[in-house]
This record gives C-alpha cells, sequence and structure tokens, in this order.
C-alpha cells in the first residue's frame, strides 16, 4: 500500500479529508497526520511515509517549507499541496519544490481521490521501473567486470597516469579516493589447477562468490576484482590510521565466508603493504604478490606482508632452518613442486623457485652433492608433472643430466636459474595443454546454454554444472575466451532470439518473454529498450516500414 501523511491545520478539513476517502479500498494507508508543519516533520522522518499531503499555509512552518525539508530528508517522497489561494507565485514555488500536485480548496471527494489514483499509478510505475532498473543492474554489473579487471590490472601495473586512473574509475563508476590503500589476493581454491585436472563442479564455491559479491557490493571501503582464473584481488581504501584496521576487518570477513562450513577448504588470503598515495598502489600489490606465492609454502590460510618480511629480516641472522620451522613445512616434499606446477603463474615462477630453495636452507645447498640432489628433484618433478598431463616432454628431455648437474653445481645461483627455467617451460606446456580442454569445457557450457536459454532458471552455476567444473573457473575461463561475460552472451543470445520472434511472427511481446526465459514480460520490454535502444513494439514497427 501507498502510505499517506496528511499535514492540515484545519481540524475540520483535516477530519473530512480523512473520513471521505476509502484510504485501504484504493490502496492506501495513512500512516500520520499533523496539525503544522513543524509537528508534521518529525513524524514524517520516523513514518517516511510516500506522499505528504499538507495545506499550503500553516503555523509554524508552511506547507511549501514542510515539503522542501521533507523531500530532501525522504528521497521519493511525492507532495501534494492543497491551497485555498489562487496565486501564480505559490504555484510556481510548489513547481520549483517538485510537488506531484497542486489543488485548489475546495476540493471535491471525486476529485481528490481520481488525483490520488493518479498519483497511486504513477509511484507504482516509477516503482516498478525502478525496481526494473536495479535488477537490469545487477544482471548487469557482470558486464563491468571484464573492464574492471582491465583496470585493476592497469592501476597495479602503473601503467595509468593519474588523470587516466580517475577518468576510468569515474565512467566505471568506482570511488577510489581515500588517504590510504591496500591491496588483497585471495583464492577460494588452492587446489584448482590450470592442468585440467580439476574438481569437478562446487556448489560451496558458487554460494562462496556469491556471499562474497554481497559483501563486497554493499562495502564501501573494499572494491572486488578478478585478479586471473583462480583469484580475485581487493583494492581496500581507509583513512591513514584506519587502512590497517579496514585490512583485517576484510581479511576476517573473507575468513568467515570460506570458513562458514566444517569441511577443511584450500583458500588462501595474502595482505599487501599499505600505501598513501594511489599512485603507489604497485607497491602494494608487489607485496601482496609476493605473500600470495607464499601459499605453496605456508601451512596457513593467511598470511600479512608485514609478518612475512618480518620473517625473513628475521633470518638474517638466525639460523636459515627458522623459516622452514615457521612455516611447518617439508621443503622437499615432492607435493609442494606438484602444487606450484599444477597452479602455479608464469610470473609467479621467479618468486617461487627462490623461495622453494630459500626454504630448503642456504647452508645444506652448499653441499654439492645435496644441491645437485634437489636439481635433479625439480627436473624429475616437471617431467613426471608434463607426462601425468598429457605433454609432449621430448623437448625437455633433450637436455643431456649430465650437462646439467655440470652447469648447476657452479652455484646455488646456477641452479637457481636453471628450476626457474624448466619450470617456466612446464608451466608454458601446462597451458598450452590445457587451452585445448578449455576450449572443450567452453564447447561443452556453450552447447548447453544455447539448448537451454529459454529456461527461467538459466544461470552461470548451471552452465557451471553442465560443463563439470566450479562456477569461478567457469565465469573466469568464458569471459577470457568469449570476450564477454556469462550474462552478456545469455542476454544478447535471448534478445536476437526476440528479435527474430518480433520480425517473422505476430506473437505479442508478452509470449515472446515466456518463449525466451523472461517470466515478467515488463521485465523483458524494459530490458529490450535497454539494450536495443528501442521497445519491442517500436523495434517491429521499424522493421515493418522498412518491408
Amino acid at each position: 500500500m501507498l502510505k499517506i501523511f496528511l499535514a492540515e491545520d484545519e481540524v475540520i478539513v483535516r477530519e473530512t479529508i480523512k473520513r471521505m476517502i476509502p484510504w485501504e479500498n484504493l490502496g492506501f494507508e495513512l500512516v500520520g497526520e499533523a496539525a503544522d508543519g513543524e509537528m508534521a516533520l518529525p513524524l514524517l522522518l520516523r513514518q517516511k511515509p510516500d506522499l505528504l499531503i499538507t495545506d499550503i499555509k500553516m503555523p509554524f512552518m508552511d506547507g511549501l517549507t514542510l515539503a522542501k525539508v521533507a523531500k530532501k530528508e525522504i528521497p521519493g517522497l511525492k507532495v501534494v499541496i492543497l491551497s485555498g489561494y489562487d496565486d501564480f507565485n505559490y504555484a510556481k514555488q510548489a513547481i520549483n519544490i517538485g510537488v506531484e500536485d497542486y489543488l485548489l480548496k475546495p476540493i471535491t471527494k471525486n476529485a481528490l481521490i481520481e488525483r490520488l489514483t493518479e498519483i497511486r499509478s504513477r509511484y507504482e510505475h516509477e516503482k516498478t521501473q525502478k525496481e526494473y532498473y536495479e535488477k537490469f543492474h545487477r544482471e548487469m554489473q557482470a558486464y563491468e567486470k571484464n573492464s574492471s579487471r582491465d583496470f585493476f590490472e592497469a592501476l597495479v601495473s602503473g601503467s595509468m597516469d593519474m588523470m587516466e586512473i580517475y577518468r576510468r574509475s569515474e565512467k566505471l563508476g568506482l570511488d577510489i579516493v581515500a588517504e590510504a590503500y591496500n591491496v588483497l589476493i585471495f583464492t577460494m581454491n588452492c587446489e584448482e589447477d590450470f592442468s585440467g585436472q580439476r574438481e569437478g563442479y562446487s556448489e560451496w564455491e558458487a554460494e562462496s562468490l556469491k556471499l562474497l559479491e554481497e559483501f563486497f557490493s554493499e562495502n564501501t571501503s573494499a572494491m572486488l576484482f578478478r585478479c586471473n582464473i583462480f583469484s580475485y584481488g581487493v583494492l581496500i581504501k581507509g583513512q591513514k590510521e584506519t587502512i590497517g584496521e579496514n585490512t583485517r576487518s576484510c581479511v576476517s570477513e573473507i575468513q568467515r565466508i570460506l570458513d562458514r562450513k566444517e569441511q577443511k577448504r584450500q583458500w588462501f588470503v595474502a595482505a599487501g603493504e599499505p600505501v598513501e598515495r594511489l599512485s603507489q598502489i604497485q607497491k602494494s600489490y608487489y607485496s601482496a604478490s609476493r605473500a600470495f606465492s607464499q601459499r605453496y609454502l605456508y601451512d596457513e590460510n593467511i598470511l600479512y606482508y608485514d609478518e612475512m618480511a618480518s620473517m625473513e629480516k628475521k633470518n638474517v641472522t638466525e639460523d636459515d632452518s627458522t623459516y622452514l620451522q615457521k612455516v611447518d613445512v617439508n621443503a622437499l616434499n615432492p607435493a609442494i613442486l606438484q602444487k606450484f606446477l599444477s597452479n602455479g603463474l608464469l610470473e609467479e615462477t621467479e618468486n617461487f623457485v627462490k623461495d622453494y630453495f630459500y626454504a630448503i636452507g642456504q647452508e645444506p645447498l652448499e653441499s654439492l652433492v645435496f644441491r645437485n640432489y634437489v636439481t635433479l628433484n625439480v627436473r624429475f618433478s616437471v617431467m613426471s608433472f608434463l607426462k601425468e598431463i598429457g605433454c609432449d616432454t621430448r623437448t625437455l628431455e633433450q637436455e643431456d643430466t649430465e650437462d646439467v648437474l655440470s652447469e648447476s653445481s657452479k652455484s646455488l645461483e646456477n641452479a637457481i636459474a636453471y628450476a626457474e627455467k624448466i619450470i617456466s617451460q612446464a608451466i608454458a606446456l601446462r597451458d598450452q595443454n590445457s587451452g585445448n580442454k578449455n576450449r572443450s569445457i567452453l564447447k561443452t557450457a556453450v552447447d548447453f546454454i544455447d539448448s537451454h536459454y529459454m529456461e527461467e532458471d538459466m544461470s552461470l552455476n548451471k552452465a557451471a554444472n553442465a560443463a563439470n567444473v566450479s562456477a569461478n573457473h567457469f565465469s573466469a575461463l568464458f569471459s577470457q575466451n568469449m570476450g564477454q561475460t556469462f550474462i552478456e552472451y545469455l542476454t544478447n543470445l535471448r534478445m536476437n532470439k526476440a528479435k527474430e520472434y518480433l520480425r517473422c511472427t505476430s506473437m505479442r511481446s508478452s509470449e515472446i518473454a515466456g518463449e525466451i526465459g523472461y517470466k515478467d514480460a515488463h521485465y523483458f520490454s524494459y530490458l529490450f529498450k535497454k539494450t536495443q535502444g528501442m521497445t519491442p513494439s517500436d523495434y517491429r514497427k521499424a522493421r515493418e516500414d522498412k518491408a
């Protein structure tokens, strides 16, 4: 029901209006009344009605002043002015304030009912349009993810000057102005990999992604970006004295969401080093990336860069085994290399290899025999991994093992360089191999979407399930390879089919809506106009005029 508040200083007039209108029958609810504007204002702010009916002349605060203040405090409030004065100046002021109607006293019952009914119709239409816009905006947020990701990548890479940063952020509707910044990088599943050996569709991950997006959509101090297929970046904002608190608060919320069920999940969050200038955000991102690369060696779910930095600083003067004890991991465990080979990124290889050798310890690596053992362990792990995922290893096998050992035995630096080279080559082969499998996944998913687009409950989760991959992986894979997001593809598919129906049949818009997956015919029309620039009927008429 439309909530109405009545402000009228004449008791007889106020009581007459209250009695003569069948409020509930007309879809209205009279939620309050007052004898003057001053008394009305606090009641209005508490009740927050949809419509204010007010006399223009009242003691203490007149109707025009009340309407002006109330409309400022209650967005969307509609106002009807009742006046015994046929004065153009009053009407002009009312128009400037933005009142809905200006009615002269005495007003009859039928006339008031007619005006109120008109206002209710306009209100309901505007409310519906607002709901459609909000629904459309939620669905189309996926459109912006690609652009937002490009912006985030450019921001943290330092490839934009400040004018370009603010121009692009304004275009995307991102408020990035703050005193201090920090960057988080997190993944929901450290076990998911690029090799094609990943787990299938995960309801837990799909639900987690939804909860995370809801949290970040309501959080004014943190913005979520896609970082790569399996990870996300978060830009944290705040004042200099609160940026640390904002960072830890955001990490805690991510932890709450990803730890909400009892089963153990291999998620990981890395927090960077706060900076006080947006132009320094690259530094914060680099520190977060360094901490994030530790997920292969660190045995906990959360790592702050300052903690990692203090550990490394401590190890300058302490025994090399301290760091190994700190992370509580056996650096020679084959699972560590296997994990990085499965889901590491090419750009992470240099840091990973250095950290891997550092975790083993510099002192034991001074031993030539032990260094050769580690080098061979890396080589054989790489070969075994590539063969397991079906890659051709002949190119790598052509390099003589004796030559490898001869070169790496010269120094620890040479051993590290060789490990970095062969692991980089393995990741390149892995990505090439997984690209073929990804194309098969996409074909399965696209065929499913093309066959089920007309179903109302068609969703990214259903398409991911059909392709037997996680929703998180599918979302990134689809946008990266298709050049558009899932929702963009689905919407374009539906709109193109709608245009075909409009061109080739006499079906009504409501019928077409049902055929292409929209239960709400009005929302279909709204969406069609929003995406195609004209209503369905205008599109049909334009095609008929051309024929």
